[in-house]
């Protein structure tokens, strides 16, 4: 477990300490003016765009770099009637990491393999909020301001021709722009909910020296010189957190909360459409750290999944709380298998892309046990600890090449044939919070941040038409999110809306190629985003 991972498990730990210390008063009216410190938990999805000197590209040049991020947040407000001013830095630890293709400007050169990691950032902002006022607990903000990332981003050519590699790790000022909500729950406490967007500008990069084919498809491969270019990065956060007035006015007065037995058992159970986008993606040939030439990448694009899941949740009046879901979904999208540097016995084929049409399914479950640390009217917040498993099946159909006529799938072979068949299975530790704020009357929001310090991977991969069939087998982290926005039409029956993102991936990764003992380093890596319409019904519970 890397120094990222474990300081990240450790800002999760001491979530629930803090949690647990806090005193539990019910909300009441409040001066939002005053000092605040905080801390939240989250996630974050980097998107790092890799210029590519050369032309056009193939494919690739975009890293997706996800993880989990947790850290801490100082700031100042100024009420002003219904408005309120104010100031805010926050600094994150991030254990955020990913790889892509770049340069792939054609099937005559050897393209290069990019890595982009993340390990912290932060903002320093303006606020301006608006509060809501059938009982000035709410407040509505958007904040714009500074942002800073550390991280790095590296090139290598693949093939395994012992070239160097380019880049290194940077620090980068840029700009941010966001908003949230946040929810007083006792008189100096508040919990909030936001997104941010970083952007950041064009950075210097130089692309690797690497090789060219002058004369395909049997000439030899000559050298092809660096370029200098640039890479731009955006990065997106979510992050549930809570903070602590230090000063202003005096607080109001606040009666004590209600105990959980006041509260009574309470029951909640719902069913979900679910509309979603997924990608899996395994790099052969790249260790735990560092970045190293490939072999072969296949990336999975999922375009279009569809399904439907159930979800419960138990409150109980001894404040144990039990929730879970269970769902799957289908749908299509396409694979590209890439290949670099490869001998054939009539020719040298520096770069390879075929692309084939892809069935998907997928089927999940998760169950978690925590505690709800604080409850009442209008508020629930529970640390917990879960299990979760999700499972992927996926038919590559047919093949056309794209990169070089003289490779694989030059003549193309139709959908209807199975080229390759990919069956998964990711089991996960889970370790968060959940927690909801009534935001308006009748209108709730849910959320919840999940790391995942333990992933465990298993696989197959079937080339059907090559009767090659190659178990595989990981262990790595992740991260889960999850929000809704809901209505409750009466008190027990609510409608909502809302969003999930899951990412996973391997540390430490192998494929026993063919089955026949031949083990390879892999990297495998799986991301989900959904769009879930929700409807539920309460039972018991205070009304």
């Amino acid at each position: 477990m890397g120094v990222g991972t474990r300081t990240v498990l450790l800002s999760a730990l001491l979530q629930v300490l803090a949690l647990t210390a806090a005193p539990a008063q019910q909300p009441a009216p409040l001066d939002w003016t005053g000092l605040y410190i905080g801390y939240h938990t989250g996630a974050a999805l980097g998107l790092a765009d890799v210029a590519n000197p050369f032309g056009p590209s193939i494919f690739g040049d975009t890293v997706r770099t996800p993880g989990p991020l947790a850290g801490g947040q100082l700031g100042y407000n100024w009420q002003l009637g219904a408005s309120a001013l104010g100031v805010e830095a926050d600094a994150s630890w991030a254990d955020m990491d990913g790889t892509n293709t770049c340069f792939a400007r054609s099937g005559d050169y050897v393209s290069a393999n990019c890595r982009a990691g993340v390990d912290a950032l932060g903002t320093a902002t303006a606020r301006y909020g608006w509060i809501l006022p059938f009982d000035r607990r709410t407040l509505f903000y958007g904040k714009a301001g500074l942002a800073f990332v550390h991280g790095d981003l590296k090139a290598k050519p693949n093939g395994g021709l012992g070239l160097s590699a380019t880049g290194g790790s940077s620090t980068q000022v840029g700009w941010t722009v966001g908003g949230g909500v946040e929810r007083a729950i006792a008189s100096r406490w508040s919990l909030k909910a936001e997104y941010g967007f970083l952007g950041f500008d064009d950075e210097g990069l130089t692309a690797p020296g690497s090789r060219f084919q002058s004369a395909p498809p049997e000439g030899p491969l000559t050298s092809a010189a660096a370029a200098r270019t640039h890479v731009s990065q955006d990065i997106h956060q979510f992050k549930l957190g809570m903070n602590y007035r230090l000063g202003g006015g005096p607080p109001a007065a606040a009666p004590v909360a209600p105990t959980h037995a006041a509260r009574g058992t309470e029951i909640e159970a719902g069913v979900r459409y679910v509309h979603g986008w997924g990608q899996f993606h395994k790099d052969l040939g790249i260790p735990r750290r560092g970045v190293t030439s490939l072999a072969s990448r296949l990336t999975y694009d999922n375009a279009d999944t569809n399904g439907a899941e159930a979800f419960a949740r138990i409150d109980t009046s001894f404040g144990l709380m039990t929730k879970g879901l269970i769902g799957g979904a289908s749908g299509g999208g396409h694979m590209n298998d890439e290949d670099w540097a490869i001998d054939f016995p009539s020719a040298l084929i520096p770069y390879s892309n075929t692309l084939s049409g892809v069935d998907n399914d997928i089927r999940y479950w998760i169950a978690d046990i925590g505690y709800d640390v604080w409850r009442g009217r209008g508020y629930k917040i529970a640390p917990f600890i879960g299990y979760g498993e999700f499972r992927q099946d996926m038919a590559g159909l047919g093949c056309r090449q794209i990169a070089n006529p003289f490779s694989d799938c030059g003549q193309p072979i139709p959908r209807s044939v199975v080229a390759i068949e990919e069956e998964d299975t990711w089991r996960a530790l889970r370790l968060g919070t959940a927690a909801e704020m009534a935001v308006a009357p009748r209108l709730m929001f849910r959320g919840e941040a999940a790391y995942l310090p333990h992933v465990e991977f298993s696989g197959t991969d079937d080339h059907v038409l090559r009767a090659l069939v190659s178990p595989e087998s990981g262990d790595g982290v992740g991260v889960q999110l999850e929000a809704t926005l809901s209505y409750a039409v009466t008190d027990a029956l609510s409608l909502g809306v809302g969003g999930r993102y899951w990412s996973m991936w391997t540390t430490e990764g192998t494929v026993n190629f063919g089955g026949t003992g031949e083990i390879v380093p892999m990297r495998y890596a799986a991301e989900q985003a959904h769009l879930l319409v929700q409807g539920s019904y309460k039972f018991g519970g205070a009304r």
